[in-house]
């Protein structure tokens, strides 16, 4: 019998304790996986949106921070920007989280300038794009579209005024799936902002180089006070739902890493002390105490290992759950990567490192004779 088998033997002789600190490890592992991989889903998403839409830089105001940039008039601005070296176009983007129905979710609703690059990458599904910029018609993702239980030639009520669906899109970004599209000129009618918008889009040419981008930023910085020119990331990155579910995540990779620390700690403890003239005769026998604190340490690695699967498991399985929740459909994609995942088991390992520490001395320090006495 070697070593792995031995540790594996005493750990099935005790299997009420052995469940419960694997159940106590799984939670807080799958806690960390189900927070972080929605955190970096959440960032992903809005930044792939953005990619998908062809933007190189978006302008907001240099406090905007949260989840929706505050709105700003955007008249003076935009005609300022277009006269910057490279810039082939500016876009104004306005959204807003909305009620759209009685029985339904929140939903985002963007309101896109009429006619602009913004509408390119959008796939038609059915029905037909709006016929003109003060059209009252919508568009809905497909997603959206299932949410909502509305298709082509439906109406919807937003912010209490009718708008007929005139058809339903698809696009390479869950969070556009899952929203409602309209054209500027009317979300900045129903969310009462006239000429204002959350963003502007700015196009360059495909002549620009990162020196020429760069350049552009340091022009907002000086001719327009109080804006910042920005890529979609680092707009994503400033998100202050994305600080605060990295935050989150963080804090929760903390603490279940003291409590099961804690946990496996006072496992291998008990564990430790119960076998203390057990130990003793293994000393006697010739023994080694490093190989005693082999075996303390194989049997809480052991635990965390099983407690690191399981809780990936449960983790991806809740995360799977909550994206597919009527409420937070299409508001959440989580990203599971092989590095993080690996992270995770490293994460396990290390506690059982930790957590076995002391009891693993404890065991090795006995002395055979002293040992042996213990009843």
């Amino acid at each position: 019998m070697n070593l792995f088998d031995f540790a594996l033997g005493n750990l099935y002789r005790r299997p009420a304790r052995t469940s419960l600190t694997v159940s106590a490890i799984s939670l807080g592992i799958a806690g960390v996986v189900a927070l972080t991989s929605i955190a970096w889903g959440f960032e992903a998403s809005w930044q792939q949106a953005n990619d998908a839409r062809g933007t190189d830089l978006i302008v907001t105001r240099v406090a905007s921070e949260n989840a929706m940039p505050s709105p700003f008039l955007a008249a003076k601005p935009q005609e300022t920007l277009k006269g910057y070296p490279h810039v082939q176009d500016v876009v104004g983007l306005l959204s807003e989280m909305l009620t759209v129905s009685e029985n339904a979710p929140p939903v985002f609703v963007f309101g896109w300038a009429y006619g602009t690059y913004l509408w390119e990458h959008l796939r038609l599904v059915d029905g037909r794009w709006p016929g003109s910029d003060t059209e009252p018609s919508v568009m809905i993702g497909s997603l959206a579209a299932e949410l909502l239980h509305k298709k082509t030639d439906d109406t919807m009520e937003i912010e209490g005024r009718q708008f007929r669906v005139a058809g339903t899109f698809e696009s390479s970004a869950m969070v556009e799936n899952g929203a409602v599209l309209m054209t500027l000129t009317q979300a900045q009618q129903i969310t009462d902002k006239p000429g204002k918008v959350n963003v502007l889009n700015i196009k360059l040419d495909g002549h620009v180089a990162d020196a020429d981008i760069d350049d552009i930023k340091a022009r907002v910085r000086e001719t327009m006070p109080g804006f910042v020119a920005i890529t979609s990331g680092e707009l994503v990155s400033r998100n202050t739902v994305v600080r605060i579910s990295k935050a989150m995540s963080n804090a929760t990779i903390l603490i279940a890493g003291l409590v099961g620390a804690l946990v496996v700690f006072n496992t291998m403890l008990m564990s430790v002390n119960e076998r203390t003239k057990e130990i003793g005769i293994l000393l006697a026998l010739g023994w080694q105490r490093r190989t005693i604190m082999q075996l303390v340490f194989s049997e809480s690695v052991i635990l965390t290992l099983a407690g690191g699967v399981v809780g990936i498991l449960l983790g991806i399985a809740s995360t799977w759950g909550l994206e597919h929740l009527e409420l937070m459909r299409g508001k959440i994609d989580a990203v599971f990567s092989a590095p993080f995942l690996l992270a995770v088991l490293g994460l396990s390992v290390l506690l059982g490192i930790g957590g076995g520490i002391f009891p693993a001395l404890k065991a090795a320090r006995l002395l055979p004779s002293q040992a042996l006495r213990q009843e």
